[in-house]
Parts: structure tokens; sequence; C-alpha cells
């Protein structure tokens, strides 16, 4: 198997891909916002039990709290399109990044 050489850095050097998170806030901006947490889930296209397991992970069995990076995206773009700002400030607002150490 072939192995990019940003891949092969990665393996070599024990990077870890960061964890994204919502933002503790998340709640409340979207709020503000004037959506509910279900509409803001239509908008950004996802499903509220993701919008529920990342708010609060432990009582959703197999949820860590952390996303994908298309799911954040999708989420900063929803929140951008509804509050008027850039999708790059919606994610930086939104988005928490975690990088696990271990």
């Amino acid at each position: 198997m072939m192995y990019s050489w940003l891949q092969q850095y990665n393996v070599h050097q024990g990077v870890k891909h960061p964890r994204f998170r919502l933002n503790p806030a998340f709640p409340d901006l979207i709020a503000r916002a004037g959506l509910s947490q279900r509409a803001f889930a239509q908008r950004a296209g996802v499903s509220l039990s993701t919008i529920a397991g990342l708010i609060h992970p432990r009582p959703h069995l197999g949820r860590r709290g952390s996303m994908q990076r298309r799911t954040a995206w999708l989420l900063a773009r929803a929140y951008a399109e509804v509050t008027g700002i850039g999708i790059d400030d919606a994610f930086r607002l939104l988005i928490c990044e975690q990088v696990d150490k271990e």
C-alpha cells in the first residue's frame, strides 16, 4: 500500500488529528440567532440527535462529544447563513479544536 508523504510523516511523527467539539455556548448562540436546535439541525443538514449528542454526549451511547471535520463545517455554514457573518468566523465561534495528547 502506498502512502502519501503526509500520511508517512503523520505515522512516523505520531501526529494526532484534532477533534472538533462544540463551543459550550452553542445553545445560547443558536437561540440568540433565533433558531431552535431542531431548526438549526435541519438547516445544517444534520440530525437533531447529532446536535444533542454533541451538546450532551454522556447520555447518548456511542457518542464522544466530538465530530468530524465535515460536520463542523456544515454547522459553521448554517450559522453563517443565519447570522450573516463569514463562514470562517462562524467556525471559530462555534467549533473548538482539541488535539489529544497520548
